[in-house]
């Protein structure tokens, strides 16, 4: 059968199969973000844009070309989000969840929206699972998240992956990283990209982050930030990399990293699957964006990650098993027996069994045809003869073996 209607490009239904393995990921992240004492928060899809334009930075990709923006009925320029840090860090800041020598733990599961060229594991709309530690600038908080990210990562059987990471300093140091980019990249002028000519002169640590296969070959010589970071930055990063390496975390110094986000302060990271080059997420320090929210000034940090791309990962490594199979499907050969069916499978259903049934009396191939399409890894067969000896048939589909048994033992099948 066909609709009239379909998909906008960019978008696209998650069917039931797969979004049972969605909610599996989703309940390990809280799993594993509970033991870390980050608690959930819940954000609006829709934004004023002006909090985007301010915290992630004009002159990025995701203001300039992917950030669905319109103005709404009241006249007021609105976005859907693209990005999860900033309305937490608006929330944080709304709802006062400030308190003073306190770490505010937060972690957000999601859609977020950006008009780019769909393509493998990232859609218009992509879902993010992000955290958020707010209230703290020791290189300790860099370790935790980092090793957060990582046990996450691990306990969905993704244990081969390395973290590139970087420090993009403080404003006061990256002023002077500034100017030695804009004296480099104007020798190569006349070869940038038509977005990084405009880059050079607004905000060059963009051009690093460009696509563009000339431009990214003209980058491969830059000089390194490492180099102009001020001693409270390289010390900083000194001893985050020396945590990491204390936790056997693996990484690799990428002095080219620098995020696709212009809020970022001091460490930043992304975490790439060995074998398959595909980075499945990345964060870093964002010490100046509340006060630029118009808060205190408190430093924080956090990463995100891409659902879609976790997903297929997932996947193609067949790192765990999804397999949903509904523990029963009862089917029945006597229109008598129907009602009693119903009693038995509601009766399972009230101890917690997942249990589908046939609703009409059909031939014993059909309905096993039905129950073997539901996933069932047990057939419960009504029959009256044995009903009366409070008795069903129990046919095991994974092995194709059945036996008799009294009703009472269904529960521990």
């Amino acid at each position: 059968m066909k609709s009239n209607y379909i998909t906008l490009r960019g978008v696209r239904d998650i069917l039931p199969e797969e979004l049972s393995q969605w909610r599996n990921v989703e309940d390990k992240a809280r799993e594993i973000f509970k033991r870390y004492n980050y608690k959930e928060i819940e954000t609006p899809i829709l934004e004023f844009a002006e909090i985007f334009t301010r915290s992630v930075g004009e002159e990025t990709d995701i203001v300039r070309k992917e950030m669905y923006t319109f103005k709404d009925r009241g006249n007021r320029l609105v976005a859907l989000r693209p990005e999860g840090t900033a309305p937490v860090v608006r929330a944080y800041l709304e709802n006062n969840l400030y308190i003073p020598g306190k770490i505010t733990k937060l972690y957000y599961i999601g859609p977020m929206f950006r008009y780019d060229r769909p393509q493998a594991g990232r859609q218009r709309e992509f879902h993010q699972i992000g955290v958020e530690a707010i209230g703290e600038s020791s290189y300790l908080l860099d370790g935790e998240v980092i090793s957060l990210l990582w046990e996450f990562l691990k306990s969905l059987g993704i244990d081969k992956v390395t973290f590139l990471i970087n420090s993009v300093g403080c404003p006061t140091c990256r002023s002077s990283y500034t100017e030695a980019l804009k004296d480099y990249f104007r020798l190569y002028k006349e070869k940038l990209c038509g977005d990084c000519k405009i880059r050079l002169e607004k905000n060059p640590l963009r051009i690093l982050d460009c696509k563009v296969e000339s431009c990214k070959e003209i980058s491969s010589n830059v000089p390194s930030i490492l180099d102009y970071l001020c001693k409270e930055c390289s010390v900083h990063f000194t001893e985050v990399r020396r945590l990491l390496e204390s936790m056997n975390i693996p990484y690799i110094l990428d002095t080219s990293l620098v995020r696709g986000l212009d809020y970022y302060t001091k460490t930043a990271f992304e975490v790439v699957v060995d074998g398959l080059g595909l980075s499945v997420g990345g964060g870093g320090r964002y010490d100046g964006l509340v006060e630029e929210f118009g808060g205190p000034p408190i430093p924080g940090i956090g990463f995100a990650i891409g659902m879609e791309r976790l997903i297929n990962v997932i996947r193609d490594k067949n790192l765990i098993s999804f397999d949903e199979r509904n523990p029963y499907y009862f089917i029945v050969y006597d229109t008598l027996l129907a009602s009693e069916s119903l009693l038995l499978a509601n009766k399972l259903r009230g101890k917690g069994f997942t249990v589908d049934l046939s609703f009409s009396i059909k031939s014993m191939k059909t309905q096993m045809k039905e129950s073997n399409k539901s996933r069932a890894k047990f057939t419960i067969i009504l029959k009256e003869e044995l009903w009366s000896e409070d008795k069903v048939v129990v046919r095991d589909m994974t092995i194709g073996e059945q036996k008799e048994v009294y009703i009472k033992e269904l529960e521990v099948l």
